[in-house]
């Protein structure tokens, strides 16, 4: 499989690798969020009752904006819309989710290793976007056309 060489921006615009790979990585990426999205409005009051365990303030409320973020997040990440600024705005959100769940790690119960477990999710979830936030969606994108179009 060829890579291919880099245009002026940086990123790989010839051969499979280079013209499909940040899509296949996009397309693995975002569904992952869509469906956390999803599960979370499925199970909206069985979540609604586990995080207001936690003493979480206004739970509805962030829970309502989570499914927001991930569902929205993922779209754009799929298509490749605004994707630098979608990347930024998940990793961030991640970044304060995850530092919310470090104090949680020695629960009782066995529930210090689900944390753990979650954390190291959201971690990964953070690496993949700053990623995708420094290297730009790929050739097949929206973001990719609007930029040739100007």
């Amino acid at each position: 499989m060829r890579v291919g060489r880099h245009d002026m921006t940086g990123e790989a615009n010839t051969g499979f690798a280079g013209r499909y790979g940040a899509l296949l990585a996009r397309l693995l990426f975002a569904p992952i969020l869509i469906g956390y999205a999803f599960l979370k409005v499925r199970a909206l009051m069985g979540s609604v009752q586990a995080d207001a365990l936690q003493n979480f303030p206004m739970t509805q409320v962030l829970l309502y904006l989570t499914i927001g973020l991930e569902l929205v997040g993922g779209v754009l990440i799929v298509v490749g819309f605004r994707t630098r600024l979608a990347a930024v705005v998940l990793a961030v959100f991640f970044l304060g989710v995850t530092a919310l769940m470090v104090p949680l790690l020695g629960a009782a119960g066995g529930m210090g290793a689900t944390y753990l477990d979650q954390i190291v999710k959201n971690l990964a979830f953070i690496g993949g976007l700053v990623l995708l936030a420094l290297h730009g969606p790929g050739p097949i994108s929206i973001d990719h056309r609007r930029l040739r179009m100007r």
